[in-house]
């Protein structure tokens, strides 16, 4: 049987592990770590300035325009991105069988967003919740009893 990989990520870190979920005595195996230094910075430090502004159509009043995707949200699209294509050469190469999602509902939601339609037939659990920098185990014991594959 193929492995399961659990995914645990936010927009500034992802973490790879893998096990087998029918064998108790299996290890919870970090494979990979993919730092994402980008996904820490704030919006200034990621060059954002002020926004734009606009005149009011009578009067003298100004108002800001906002933009539609905030640099945070740009950085953590490209950095779900990235990790959707490193989970399909894993699917292409057979490496997994079974796929849980671990991360922050918004991270959540933009990591889905950006997956294969192969890929997130795979998906078997989510857990939304910040577990980027918690143990293997408490990452473990968070992951709901999985289905018989």
């Amino acid at each position: 049987m193929a492995a399961t990989w659990v995914v645990v990520a936010d927009r500034a870190k992802a973490r790879f592990f893998a096990f087998d979920p029918t064998d108790a005595e299996a290890g919870f195996l970090e494979i990979v770590d993919f730092p994402n230094p980008d996904g820490r910075l704030s919006a200034w430090e990621l060059g954002e300035e002020r926004s734009p502004s606009t005149h009011d159509r009578m009067g003298y009043g100004r108002h800001a325009i906002e933009p539609h995707t905030t640099p945070e949200d740009k950085v953590a699209h490209r950095f779900a991105a990235a990790l959707a294509d490193a989970l399909e050469r894993g699917r292409v190469e057979h490496r997994y069988g079974a796929l849980v999602l671990v991360a922050p509902p918004r991270f959540l939601g933009q990591l889905k967003e950006a997956l294969d339609a192969q890929v997130l037939r795979l998906v078997v659990a989510e857990v939304d919740k910040d577990l980027c920098s918690a143990s293997p185990v408490v990452i473990r014991q968070s992951i709901p009893p999985l289905p018989r594959l």
